[in-house]
């Protein structure tokens, strides 16, 4: 077993100032502690001050230097501002982790339109503001985004089909902006776990826009944050382009690629349950 020298880990982000959306949720949370304790500072932005307040002072406790900026992702004049003021506090922006996200669990026919275009303007379009914003620096320092997409952002996913689209759509921009700014040094990593255990599935909206009490279905085993986490940070030592999280996504890798159709009809009589008896 290979043994890996704790001094290693414990500096692997020293001088690093890495920027993580959607930070005070579960897996944001988990990457602010998991790159903290490798050496980085921590530049938080989320929603909600309560939250932001909250891990600031679970990372302090930690001794890992944290600043939080409270910013709605999907409004580009809040995104401009917040880029703004860290840059102006002298903070240059070596990485981006674009984690947050949101979700609903609804068949399409019963999706308001609403609901699907929320989606889109979180998961894609919040994103590609802060990217917006960023990209100048990034590339000044040859720098890393992270983008945390899902087995839904190569493969259909029953009763998310905004959700869906939303992964898909980032997989086409940055892996497209990948290719113009590579050679400049920046990396781009997609990150594609399979069901992980966050608060995001339990308050994704139903198709009328609240929140869904159903149980979510889900295939293969789990993924805690902590392990997404790591499995993150090897993906950007190594200077992978894609990491599939667990052998259900890779095995959803292979099968959706090279036999689509039996990996629909597998996943439809999987994922289908979740919603019987729903129907009205």
């Amino acid at each position: 077993m290979k043994v890996v020298n704790p001094m290693r880990s414990q500096h692997q982000f020293k001088h690093k100032n890495i920027l993580i959306t959607g930070a005070a949720g579960g897996l944001g949370r988990e990457l602010c502690i998991t790159m903290g304790n490798r050496g980085a500072t921590i530049l938080a932005i989320d929603i909600n001050r309560g939250h932001l307040d909250s891990l600031k002072t679970l990372l302090n406790e930690q001794n890992i230097t944290c600043h939080i900026f409270i910013c709605d992702i999907t409004d580009k004049n809040q995104c401009q501002r917040t880029i703004g003021e860290i840059s102006k506090s002298g903070l240059g922006i070596d990485m981006v982790i674009h984690n947050a996200g949101i979700s609903h669990r609804s068949p399409f026919i019963e999706t308001k339109l609403d609901v699907l275009e929320n989606v889109i303007k979180v998961n894609v379009n919040g994103t590609i503001n802060l990217t917006h914003y960023t990209l100048k620096q990034i590339i000044q320092r040859q720098g890393t985004y992270v983008v945390v997409s899902s087995v839904a952002g190569f493969a259909p996913l029953f009763g998310r089909t905004g959700y869906a689209a939303s992964k898909h759509a980032l997989h086409g921009f940055f892996e497209t902006l990948r290719a113009e700014v590579e050679e400049e040094g920046v990396n781009v990593l997609m990150v594609c776990p399979s069901f992980m255990k966050t608060a995001m599935e339990h308050t994704a909206m139903g198709g009328d826009g609240k929140h869904v009490s159903n149980k979510k279905q889900t295939v293969g085993n789990v993924l805690t944050p902590e392990i997404v986490a790591e499995q993150i940070v090897k993906g950007i030592s190594a200077n992978k382009k894609r990491i599939y999280i667990s052998p259900i996504a890779k095995l959803s890798m292979v099968v959706s690629r090279f036999t689509p159709l039996l990996y629909g009809r597998i996943m439809r009589k999987k994922m289908s349950q979740e919603f019987r008896g729903n129907s009205k």
